[in-house]
């Protein structure tokens, strides 16, 4: 088969083009950073929804409960809330724990009646996280007590609401890390839980959460055994991630923002 001299020549050129374009560097997107890592507890049951995710370029949630009715690209994570929520069929491979078994007004189990219940919930899915205390992880009794029954335990989950100091929050992820030697879920953080927020909602500056924000997601993204993490709205104050008409704060903004190509 003949070849014309200009055909060749455009082989060239098509191939010179290529490299050029392969070699030139791409842009990135502020998501590319964390596909999945930078999530958030989404309160579908007060009518937050999938604009609220695309708003925040999260690519993971949860609304404490076992199933969504959002049709979103973000991945939803199911939650035993606790021993009620058993019952109920978990869509996906992975899921959270119950929802503080120390706390009266939460999931409310003994060590023992969540010991008791948990191969209800692992036998479900293949892959599980740890209940997530509202007292100390690494000091406290429930969740060392809990993990020295031997559970099958994937990953751990963790809540902290500790003011605004990003060194502290580090601090804190180190020693709950070192003691459990298990990849570890942020599932709740910020500087205040919802009722301190509405208590004393000027509590902490904007400049102070914006820091926090930065500083500590920065850290998370850079930190392998951290898989994933998600703010907590505390809907008053500067821990809000969006406003009354459903806008996001400057918090959120700071939020949506958060990635590790810094």
């Amino acid at each position: 088969m003949k070849v014309s001299f200009l055909t060749v020549v455009g082989l060239i050129s098509l191939s010179v083009l290529a490299m050029a374009v392969a070699d030139e560097p791409r842009v990135p997107d502020k998501r590319d950073a964390s596909p999945l890592k930078r999530g958030v507890g989404l309160a579908e049951r007060h009518g937050y929804g999938v604009r609220h995710l695309e708003d925040l370029h999260v690519g993971w949630y949860y609304n404490w409960g076992p199933k969504t009715a959002l049709k979103t690209k973000a991945e939803f994570v199911p939650m035993a809330f606790g021993k009620r929520a058993i019952a109920a069929p978990f869509r996906g491979e992975i899921v959270l724990g119950f929802n503080e078994p120390d706390h009266p007004k939460q999931a409310n189990l003994t060590v023992k009646e969540a010991l008791d219940a948990w191969p209800d919930v692992m036998r479900q899915v293949k892959s599980v996280g740890s209940p997530s205390v509202a007292g100390n992880p690494v000091t406290g009794d429930w969740l060392p007590m809990f993990m020295n029954g031997n559970p099958k335990v994937d990953f751990i989950t963790i809540h902290w609401y500790k003011g605004a100091n990003p060194e502290k929050f580090i601090e804190d992820m180190k020693a709950i890390i070192d003691k459990y030697k298990k990849p570890l879920w942020v599932t709740e953080f910020a500087p205040q839980t919802m009722a301190d927020s509405v208590k004393n909602p000027k509590k902490f500056t904007q400049d102070e959460v914006n820091r926090f924000i930065a500083e500590t997601t920065r850290w998370m993204e850079k930190t392998p055994i951290i898989k994933r993490y998600a703010w907590h709205d505390s809907r008053s104050g500067t821990s809000a991630l969006f406003d009354e008409q459903g806008k996001l704060t400057e918090t959120g903004k700071a939020y949506s923002a958060a990635s590790s190509i810094k």
